[in-house]
């Protein structure tokens, strides 16, 4: 079963006329989220129509759109204090939204 598409995440990601490379990192965004869900959602049987296959799609296509648009911001979002001169990094898990379906269908995972 497919929850994203690479060209799911463009029309999401309000992506109208993509190029080339738009629909390969896309596409490769799109690889990463199934692999993931696979990968934390094995054993686990998901009835088509059903409450957690409309959730695992939403969440899917969110952490799929999360993914492209961090292709701006590669290594994370980079801060710094003018107060301090601190820099801190903050980068994030591409499981942003997944985590908590897979928590309620999957249980607890280290993955």
């Amino acid at each position: 079963m497919t929850y994203v598409t690479g060209a799911a995440i463009l029309a999401h990601a309000n992506v109208s006329n993509p190029s080339a490379a738009d629909t390969a990192w896309a596409d490769t965004c799109a690889l990463a989220v199934e692999a993931l869900i696979s990968h934390r959602m094995a054993g686990v049987t998901v009835d088509p129509g059903s409450d957690a296959e409309r959730e695992l799609v939403r969440a899917a296509l969110q952490d799929g759109a999360a993914a492209y648009t961090d292709r701006k911001a590669p290594h994370g979002y980079l801060f710094s204090s003018d107060a301090t001169g601190t820099t801190v990094r903050l980068g994030r898990d591409i499981a942003r939204a997944l985590e908590p379906v897979f928590t309620r269908y999957a249980g607890y995972g280290i993955a």
